[in-house]
């Protein structure tokens, strides 16, 4: 996005990674050091970006991915999970919204491990909390999108289609089985800073698929 021009305000717990990410994607990027469970945090760096000029798009990518066995979760794990991954997205929703008042996009990235049909895939064991807070996540924005298209804001929820090699999947030791398919996070990027950019509403409520960008969308 900062490619594209866009005054991007990289948002991070850890600042020093919004600032290593600033200074890679380049441009007027700024770092934004903010947890995003912190909910007058969260309105701050909103306010901030938008003290920049009108707030075109936000983008929420925040996540955890604890893999647990069912033995091992307490309630506090889904507090937790849930905190980040949807609850900051919803309130990501209800703070960003009003500042966009010429319209804008809200782009969520969601999961693959959301789908019902994927909670028997061997891989997804000790992912019940991620999966469930995806599956959330899916069904927040198809619900919102409809009331903020009116107002010219267009929500989508997009997710990779494939594994993302990432250097926090690396770092939790997950890796690709062999013969999975994959995708680049710059091609999940791509994706993201094209729903970002659209204004036909044309993607308004939709669950997109990285891996098909270009093909059967876009």
């Amino acid at each position: 996005m900062a490619a594209r021009l866009w005054q991007v305000a990289c948002c991070d717990i850890d600042g020093d990674a919004a600032a290593r990410t600033a200074e890679m994607a380049g441009g007027s990027a700024v770092p934004v050091a903010v947890d995003v469970t912190d909910d007058d945090a969260l309105a701050a760096a909103i306010a901030r970006a938008g003290a920049r000029g009108p707030l075109d798009a936000a983008v929420h990518c925040a996540a955890l991915f604890p893999q647990l066995a069912l033995e091992e979760t307490g309630i506090a794990d889904l507090d937790r999970v849930m905190a980040v991954n949807l609850r900051a997205a919803a309130c990501l929703t209800l703070l960003a919204a009003p500042m966009m008042r010429d319209g804008g996009t809200l782009v969520f990235l969601t999961s693959g491990s959301g789908l019902l049909t994927a909670a028997s895939d061997p891989f997804q064991r000790g992912f019940a909390l991620y999966g469930a807070s995806k599956a959330a996540l899916d069904r927040w924005v198809a619900g919102v999108a409809v009331e903020l298209a009116p107002r010219g804001i267009f929500a989508s929820t997009i997710t990779p289609g494939a594994f993302v090699e990432t250097p926090g999947l690396a770092q939790a030791g997950i890796v690709p089985r062999e013969g999975e398919a994959t995708i680049s996070a710059d091609r999940v990027a791509e994706a993201i800073a094209r729903l970002a950019d659209d204004r036909s509403g044309i993607f308004s409520g939709r669950r997109l698929n990285a891996t098909a960008f270009g093909d059967t969308w876009a």
